[in-house]
């Protein structure tokens, strides 16, 4: 149980943390008011999504709850798209992209946290678990944070392609909850690296959280997020002239 709510709440909490991280190396001054308005933002979002949470499950022949993290998905993708293309909304769409995440994070964690409780054994795995978890995540997004500033050394591209990763993960994220639903097909799988890199190990949960890595990715998962990240490319060399 200890073990798995650990797993859990880093699993969960790492996409948030290495988006602040990066977002936080990009942007050069209003750090902490930016950080302190996506923390109301997601706080607020939280508080009026979370009493409707059993109602929303209902809706959509009981995918209302995919239909909120593929929303969720979108929305940080495209405030990432405004963030890499638009420098006059940058701040904005910072906040949003760390606000959509952040409620994505929220709602699983409440989730489990409602669906683990049993024993106060168990209750006090889950806290037990939730401290190692946000202590874990934090270390590799401070870790995270201070490789980035070394990257950066290499030159403005190298932060703008993580971004770039980071959009990816939202689309192939939106393309593999879509087909849990089935309103797409999922097609042949092109490979599985999983004997590699299992998904469930400390690299695999990393590199999940960073990219979006899928040890068993389709065809239309693979393409929308080569797409995703060429699109993104393509924004930051855009509007690099207005650096």
């Amino acid at each position: 149980m200890l073990i798995n709510a650990v797993l859990v709440y880093t699993r969960e909490l790492l996409p948030v943390l290495l988006l602040v991280a990066l977002i936080l190396r990009i942007q050069r001054t209003g750090k902490r008011k930016l950080l302190l308005q996506s923390a109301a933002m997601s706080l607020l979002l939280m508080l009026l999504l979370a009493p409707w949470l059993g109602d929303i499950t209902q809706l959509a022949e009981g995918n209302g709850l995919e239909l909120l993290f593929v929303a969720a998905h979108g929305l940080t993708l495209l405030a990432l798209m405004l963030f890499a293309g638009a420098a006059k909304w940058h701040r904005s769409a910072a906040i949003i992209a760390l606000s959509a995440q952040a409620v994505l994070c929220g709602i699983n964690l409440l989730l489990y946290g409602l669906t683990s409780h049993g024993s106060h054994e168990a209750t006090e795995s889950i806290w037990l678990g939730a401290t190692l978890g946000v202590g874990i995540g934090l270390s590799i997004a401070v870790l995270w944070y201070q490789l980035l500033a070394e990257l950066d050394r290499f030159g403005f591209f190298v932060l703008a392609l993580m971004t770039g990763f980071i959009a990816a993960r939202q689309s192939s994220a939106i393309v593999a909850l879509l087909g849990q639903i089935d309103w797409v097909s999922s097609g042949q799988v092109i490979w599985d690296s999983g004997q590699l890199i299992n998904e469930q190990s400390e690299v695999g949960v990393f590199i999940q959280a960073w990219f979006g890595y899928e040890a068993t990715p389709d065809a239309l998962q693979l393409s929308c997020w080569i797409l995703t990240l060429v699109l993104m490319t393509i924004l930051w060399q855009w509007r690099r002239p207005t650096q």
